[in-house]
């Protein structure tokens, strides 16, 4: 009996440790896929390269994106900012293909937020090839889809 017993509790043990093998392969496998964020952090130096480059001509709007982009410029102690958040998370699922969506904490890129002279945030900015727009404040979803459709994608 007491054999009975000590070969099930080992049969216990082995299975448990197996079990745990298993769900650490699986979190490490999880953890191994790095997806790119939604909505992707720039820095003012990153901003340059991918969006516009205001050092090098900053008279002339010289678009360097290869799609229309939206840029939510925020502070991580701006309420709103925080409000309308999870709309451009939501929005750059919907637009991913279409619209790349970045976010410049202003706090950290001073210079770029003094190129744009902005000087309340949220200041989202809608840039294509022919131009950037704004719109200053937080506003609804539907607004921000409204100015994505009519500005980026020209559909009305």
């Amino acid at each position: 009996m007491k054999q009975h017993f000590l070969f099930v509790l080992c049969l216990l043990i082995v299975a448990a440790c197996g079990n745990k093998n298993a769900q650490t392969k699986q979190h490490v496998e999880t953890q191994s896929v790095v997806k790119k964020p939604i909505v992707e952090s720039l820095s003012e130096q990153q901003y340059r390269e991918v969006v516009f480059n205001y050092l090098e001509s900053p008279t002339q709007w010289d678009f360097k994106g290869g799609k229309p982009c939206v840029v939510d410029f925020y502070a991580e102690w701006c309420r709103p900012c925080k409000a309308i958040a999870p709309y451009f998370d939501t929005l750059a699922e919907v637009y991913a293909e279409k619209v790349d969506f970045y976010k410049i904490n202003v706090d950290y890129a001073r210079e770029l937020s003094e190129f744009f002279q902005i000087r309340s945030i949220p200041t989202v900015m809608f840039c294509d090839e022919e131009s950037l727009q704004y719109a200053n404040g937080a506003y609804t979803m539907d607004f921000y889809v409204k100015m994505i459709d009519s500005l980026l994608l020209h559909k009305f």
